[in-house]
Formats: structure tokens, C-alpha cells, sequence
């Protein structure tokens, strides 16, 4: 049965280790102070993760639909401002956002939120161009623009394939020069499309997942990830995140005899980086997280087995190793 020898606890500001724009931190580690020797074997237990709820729910992952001109086959792009907003705000933003494209441009759309489906109402103009509206999560495309979380926001189906939009909404597609067409939300809206923030790092090497989590896997099929931990994207009343953990769930068992670097990233529950507000976001701090984890030398189990060398292997009973 392995036993803990010995254990520090380790603190860690991401700021420290922010290189470049991205919020994924690396740190140098002193190996002679996190090795171990024969026998022993290196474990990280998470205890204690915070960061402030510095990104909107509305973001560069969710954003962006498109409405499809099915009389000249051209997709015209429409894109949400970033933030926090109600349902009713929600709807405001679409008609906003809606009314002030180009090819689209008018005061005579309209979105409304109805609060017994919690779904939106959407009535387009007679005088638009024939077509619909889709949202692209298309794993092959290029990131973030065509790997939106959008349909999940407006309550409609994905476009899983770019070059064949599907109608998001529930209701027919739109004819040219008729009578104003309204369309429905087939789903409740959602205000947020990140459950979990998930914690990943460099050292984690026993954790399994779904190909959801991975930005270029599909199918259903489980494959090893680098996740140390889920986080509930719940906010307390000091607008933080905080994760709390005695119960020791979240373990990496390190593999090698000594590390030397251990890096971590934040991803929302489909491999994608934690949305920055600004480019400049993590560099200068603003979005950072804090964690605790205790790292641990821990004796390897032993198999006793009966001497066979000397004197001691003719003794009765025989001599066992410890």
C-alpha cells in the first residue's frame, strides 16, 4: 500500500508565468526539489484553485451566426458585441447586431424573448434577401470563427459542415419580396455556454475524456487528455470562481523520477482556450488564476517474496523480504 513520505504545498500565480498573449503559464521547477528516488513515485493533488470571472459569457466562442442568401448563395456574417447579458438584453443584441449588417440593414427585424419557453422570436422582414440563419460548429474550420457555440445560445440546431448551412431556427426559410416570415427557437436560449472552466497541465498523464474535449478529435471514442481538473463556472458574491477541494479527487500521479517544467492552460468544456475580453488580457494580469496543490514523494508498494540467496533461504519458515 503506498504511503505519503513527504509533502510541501505549492502556490502558484499564473501571472508569474504568462509568456506571450495566451493564459497558459509555464514555470521552472527545481528538480532536485521535486524528484524522487527508487521506490518512490511523485503525486500533485489539487487543493484550492480561484481566478476572477474576468471573461463574458458572450465571447469570442459564441458570437457570430450568419444569414444565408439562398437567391446568390453567399453567407452575410452577423456579429454579437461580447458580454454579460439577460435574456431580454440577449434579444435586444440580436435585433442590434441583426438591424446593423450590411445586406441586412433596416429597423423592421425583430427579436423578442418570450419567458414561459424562454426562447426568442425572430421575424424578418419581407423585403430580405430569400434565405435563413445558421451557426457554424465545424470542428475542421478555423477557430473561433467557424467553431461557434451560438446555436446553444439562440436555442437552434448547428451547422456541423461550413459548406452546407443548415436553417437554425425552427420555422421555413425566408422568401424574398412575401410577407415577413417569424421563426422560433427550437430549444430554450442559454446565457453561457461554459459549464466547467477545465484546468490542464503539462504533468497530467491518467486522465481519459470524450472527444468533445479536444479541439480536433471526433467520434465516439474516449482517448487520454491532459485535464487535471473541472471547475464550476459558478460565481461567488466576490465575482470569483473558487474551487475547494478536501476530499483529494483531483490527483496527477507523475510518471518520470523528476520534473523539471510544468505548464497549465484554462480550456472550456470543448478544448477551447478561455476567451480573453482584450488580446492583452493576460499579459497584463487582468485575467489570472490562483492555485494550491500539494506536492507529494510517496512510497511504491513492495511484493514480498521469499529470499533466495544465503543462509536465510533455507530457514523454516522461509525468510520473506520486506
Amino acid at each position: 500500500m503506498r504511503e505519503v513520505l513527504y509533502s510541501k504545498l505549492v502556490f502558484v500565480d499564473s501571472h508569474d508565468g504568462v509568456k506571450g498573449k495566451s493564459l497558459r503559464p509555464s514555470f521552472h521547477v527545481p528538480a532536485n526539489a521535486f524528484s524522487c528516488s527508487a521506490g518512490e513515485s511523485m503525486r500533485m493533488v489539487l487543493k484550492h484553485f480561484t481566478m476572477p470571472k474576468s471573461f463574458y459569457d458572450i465571447n469570442e466562442s459564441n458570437n457570430i451566426f450568419y444569414y444565408r442568401n439562398t437567391g446568390n448563395s453567399t453567407n452575410i456574417k452577423i456579429v454579437l458585441n461580447e458580454g454579460d447579458y439577460t435574456a431580454s438584453e440577449l434579444a435586444a443584441e440580436v435585433q442590434r447586431a441583426v438591424r446593423a449588417t450590411s445586406g441586412l440593414a433596416g429597423t423592421a427585424f425583430t427579436c423578442a424573448y418570450v419567458p414561459i419557453t424562454r426562447t426568442f422570436t425572430l421575424v424578418i422582414p419581407g423585403a430580405y434577401p430569400s434565405g435563413f440563419f445558421f451557426s457554424v460548429f465545424d470542428k475542421s474550420e478555423t477557430l473561433p470563427e467557424y467553431y461557434q457555440d451560438t446555436n446553444e445560445v439562440l436555442g437552434g440546431t448547428p451547422t456541423t459542415d461550413v459548406a452546407t448551412p443548415v436553417n437554425m431556427f425552427d420555422g421555413s426559410a425566408h422568401t424574398t419580396a412575401g410577407s415577413d416570415t417569424t421563426v422560433t427557437s427550437k430549444y430554450p436560449i442559454r446565457l453561457s455556454t461554459i459549464e466547467n472552466i477545465y484546468l490542464r497541465c503539462s504533468a497530467q498523464g491518467d486522465a481519459y475524456s470524450t472527444t468533445s474535449f479536444d479541439i480536433k478529435k471526433t467520434g465516439n471514442k474516449i482517448d487520454a487528455n491532459d485535464i487535471w481538473a473541472a471547475i464550476p463556472n459558478v460565481v461567488n458574491s466576490n465575482n470569483n470562481i473558487v474551487l475547494e477541494d478536501n476530499s483529494d479527487d483531483f490527483q496527477i500521479h507523475i510518471k518520470q523520477g523528476s520534473v523539471s517544467t510544468l505548464k497549465f492552460s484554462l480550456s472550456d468544456g470543448k478544448g477551447r482556450n478561455l476567451p480573453l475580453v482584450a488580446p492583452d488580457q493576460a499579459v497584463d494580469g487582468n485575467i489570472n488564476f490562483n492555485l494550491c496543490f500539494r506536492f507529494e514523494i510517496m512510497s511504491e508498494p513492495h511484493e514480498a517474496h521469499i529470499v533466495s540467496e544465503g543462509v536465510k533461504q533455507y530457514r523454516h519458515p522461509p525468510e520473506m523480504t520486506k
